[in-house]
């Protein structure tokens, strides 16, 4: 278990692209608190679009399904005391393949950052280590937000998505500082925290990883002794044979040296190889003086935490959670993880029209580990007097960008880089003619199957990677998956295994599809 934090929010911003009102402040007990955003490197990479003529451009002639074209969604409102059944929305037709997403998480309110929360995610993403990573707007007009991470196979040893898919919800309102019972809640932790050596378990269990990670040099020291001791040992041997009377006098000289430096060597490895077995065993013997008040600190704990065992468990949740900073996140539309760097991205787009002519779209790139930003980049996709803005944003698993906008009834995607080596993009020769869908809600490639995907409400829609890149899809190219959920669907991602997590308002919640997109 974590030691008690003071999730402390306020002013915690990026030195580039913010506005100037910070969020107000508040404490929360339970969650480790981020960082403040570090400054990062500026990339002013200029006029980043391809030059191109429309007319060379090519509207594919496809008949889509229609998803939910309306604007007007199906909500319902969470209570902790009523009994949540999962949701489950099969495909209908018009698809490409029989699917279904089914509820792997209800999400919290909030996961408690700003006191604006209102269940407002935005994003998700997943990595190639299990991760998953999803955006939350810290309130409507505010363009602010933070990542927050989790690693899922955690998450499924505390039961959250196999035995319940509403602990992730129910532990973060529990803990929620806004709210008068969560406030109290925080105390309640607070004081049991007191009462069992947590920090020193902590602090130990730091210790005796360090120890460990000390005793495992000393065994490859060891191990390396042994090696070169034994390898001189075979020198020796070898040299041996050529010192009897059957070789001349010369011989016998030469090789009696070398049989004494041999000697030599394996006396010094010898002597390396018992030094380190010497370290190796006072390490057992610290290591297990560590275990044995290690164990006294867990008996303290458990019976601190067999007093009330709901606050810990849902503790136990709520601490898998990581928080960037707060940083801009302008819609919020755009988080996304590049596999080649390992990074995540996030476009700061303020507003939903493009821009002027002499404004920069902004992006924003984060290291995994910290979720703290390490670069900016800044850069116009002018075309025909507009300035195109980035509202969506995937990568392919070769590092490839794709974002997509809509064209007259049909939409239109373009691709390039967006890294530390390169920054440029150019629209795919093909259009496709007709969209199922109003919203331009997301873009997201499966790393299974090398196609792109571009979400409206209550259809996702496909062309592989290759051909988007190429230029030279068909209508048989494009597969759909249509759904009549009436939900509001805000991002798509995907597992190394091609299996689609979906994010839906209101209440947010994560779905997991039955099999891997096609």
């Amino acid at each position: 278990m974590k030691t008690k934090y003071k999730l402390m929010l306020a002013g915690a911003f990026l030195g580039v692209g913010l506005s100037a009102a910070p969020l107000s402040s508040f404490a929360a007990e339970v969650i480790d608190a981020p960082d403040k955003a570090d400054k990062v490197k500026v990339i002013d990479a200029g006029n980043v679009m391809s030059t191109y003529n429309d007319d060379d451009l090519t509207t594919v002639n496809n008949t889509s399904p229609q998803g939910n074209t309306s604007k007007k969604y199906d909500k319902y409102t969470l209570h902790p005391t009523d009994i949540t059944e999962p949701n489950k929305y099969d495909t209908i037709s018009g698809s490409s393949q029989k699917n279904s997403f089914s509820t792997q998480w209800f999400l919290p309110e909030g996961f408690n950052i700003a006191g604006y929360q209102h269940g407002n995610f935005q994003s998700v993403a997943f990595d190639d280590e299990d991760n998953i990573y999803f955006l939350e707007s810290a309130g409507t007009g505010t363009n602010q937000g933070a990542i927050v991470k989790f690693n899922v196979d955690k998450l499924k040893e505390l039961g959250v998505g196999t035995k319940d898919t509403t602990a992730m919800w129910l532990a973060f309102d529990y803990f929620n500082p806004f709210t008068t019972e969560g406030a109290q809640h925080n105390k309640e932790y607070n004081e049991a925290y007191k009462k069992a050596p947590f920090a020193k378990k902590e602090a130990l269990v730091e210790t005796i990883n360090k120890n460990k990670s000390w005793r495992n040099n000393q065994v490859n020291y060891r191990n390396n002794a042994k090696k070169y001791y034994q390898g001189w040992k075979t020198k020796k041997a070898k040299y041996a044979k050529y010192t009897t009377a059957r070789y001349s006098y010369k011989t016998r000289t030469k090789y009696k040296k070398l049989v004494a430096t041999a000697t030599k060597k394996m006396a010094t490895w010898m002597k390396s190889y018992q030094g380190h077995k010497t370290k190796i065993a006072a390490y057992d013997k610290k290591l297990a003086g560590y275990n044995k008040t290690l164990a006294g600190y867990q008996t303290q704990i458990d019976k601190v935490k067999a007093d009330n065992p709901e606050m810990f468990a849902n503790a136990d949740i709520a601490q898998t959670a990581q928080l960037s900073p707060i940083i801009n996140i302008g819609h919020g539309q755009t988080l996304s993880f590049n596999p080649e760097n390992k990074h995540l991205y996030l476009a700061e787009d303020e507003s939903l029209s493009d821009l002027s002519v002499s404004e920069n779209n902004q992006v924003l790139e984060m290291d995994t580990n910290t979720l703290q930003p390490i670069r900016e980049y800044r850069f116009k996709m002018l075309h025909d007097g507009s300035n195109f803005q980035l509202h969506t944003l995937g990568f392919d698993k070769s590092g490839n960008a794709y974002w997509g906008r809509k064209k007259g009834s049909g939409y239109m995607y373009f691709y390039g880089r967006l890294d530390e080596k390169d920054v440029k993009f150019a629209p795919s020769k093909s259009i496709v003619g007709k969209r199922g869908g109003n919203t331009n809600q997301f873009v997201s490639a499966n790393p299974k199957n090398d196609r792109v995907y571009f979400v409206s409400d209550d259809i996702l829609t496909s062309i592989p990677a290759a051909k988007v890149r190429k230029g030279n899809f068909t209508a048989n190219d494009i597969h759909y998956q249509v759904f009549d959920s009436k939900r509001e669907f805000e991002g798509l991602a995907f597992d190394q295994s091609g299996y689609g997590y979906l994010l839906m308002l209101w209440p947010p919640e994560l779905m997991k599809s039955s099999q891997p997109l096609n």
